[in-house]
């Protein structure tokens, strides 16, 4: 039941996307529009012949094809074979010979008018396969295709440069892998996504990615919270660029969060030194939680474990203990 209704996802994107303008390469450089290069009623015979594969009818299909090259004799030729036969396999829900159909066809043939169409199909294919369409293993088992997924998008996005097609490619593989609780690689793949466009909406977009994904990847006081600080200057660096738009999305109380979150984290490392008897180092964690984030609750806590330290004469021996070894240390380093 699931499966089915991830196919039926596919049909009605592929529906919307088959009406969609389609854009492909002219003179190897820039990406224009089908209908200035062909006109529109090439446009719509391709549209409706690719509409009737993203539904299934596959033999209706090959019929309008047949239609369209009798139409148009100028498209005839071993690109456009190689694109039909892989709407086919699309057609009958052959997704992983239909995708190494669509990607030989892209490397081979990177001028024709179908290129950006073949590139929107693997899309829709990778982007099933990103949400949970499972592919079968040899011949029985049925297993999950994410790496496929991730395959076929990296693909995309290195063949289509700039094109739209490239963006939502990149996205759509940020945003599953956030789905599926991946925050750190989602990270990753905004970040792919920020240093091809830094500017405009898509680098807007990356930028936000970036912070929420990190921020979502820390797991706890008992972590590490490297990707929390870095979540920190992300955020902040959104809430100066887009001010009005971070308001809108309460950036503010975001990185007060992850400022008590942070204070929380060295609290609880000083917890350790304290519980384990290592009352300096305690100290100089309470010191800091208290000084960094004096309104936090974490320095409430804080002060109320240094009042618990005061006239613990373990903390004169250590001091001096430590004293020593820093000087030792400090003494073979300059050796």
């Amino acid at each position: 039941m699931r499966i089915k209704g991830f196919i039926l996802v596919i049909v009605l994107w592929s529906a919307v996307i088959a009406s969609a303008e389609t854009w492909h390469l002219a003179g190897g450089e820039e990406w224009q529009k089908v209908d200035q290069a062909g006109g529109s009623a090439f446009m719509m015979a391709v549209a409706q012949a690719k509409q009737l594969i993203s539904t299934g009818q596959t033999a209706k299909a090959k019929k309008a094809y047949e239609e369209l090259q009798a139409d148009y004799p100028q498209i005839a030729g071993d690109d456009f074979d190689a694109f039909v036969k892989a709407e086919m396999l699309y057609g009958q829900r052959d997704y992983v010979r239909a995708a190494q159909a669509y990607d030989r066809f892209t490397d081979k043939f990177p001028q024709s008018k179908f290129y950006q169409s073949a590139l929107e199909r693997q899309q829709q294919i990778a982007t099933a396969f990103l949400y949970g369409q499972k592919i079968t293993a040899l011949k029985v088992i049925k297993i999950r295709a994410y790496e496929e997924g991730d395959t076929i998008m990296h693909k995309i996005a290195d063949k289509a440069g700039d094109a739209p097609v490239a963006k939502s490619a990149l996205k759509t593989l940020a945003n599953s892998r956030a789905k599926r609780g991946d925050y750190y690689e989602a990270y990753r793949a905004w970040s792919d996504v920020s240093n091809r466009w830094p500017t405009g909406q898509t680098g807007q977009e990356a930028l936000f990615g970036m912070a929420r994904t990190l921020e979502q990847s820390y797991n706890g006081p008992k972590f590490d919270s490297k990707v929390l600080e870095s979540s920190k200057s992300y955020y902040s660096e959104y809430q100066k660029r887009y001010p009005d738009v971070a308001d809108e999305l309460d950036v503010t109380r975001t990185l007060d969060n992850i400022e008590e979150n942070l204070a929380e984290k060295d609290l609880t490392v000083g917890n350790f030194y304290f519980k384990t008897g290592k009352y300096t180092a305690a100290k100089m964690y309470y010191e800091k939680v208290i000084k960094t984030w004096p309104d936090s609750i974490s320095a409430r806590q804080a002060e109320q474990k240094m009042n618990e330290l005061e006239g613990k004469q373990e903390i004169k021996e250590q001091d001096s203990s430590e004293k020593k070894k820093l000087d030792l240390k400090g003494w073979m380093l300059w050796k």
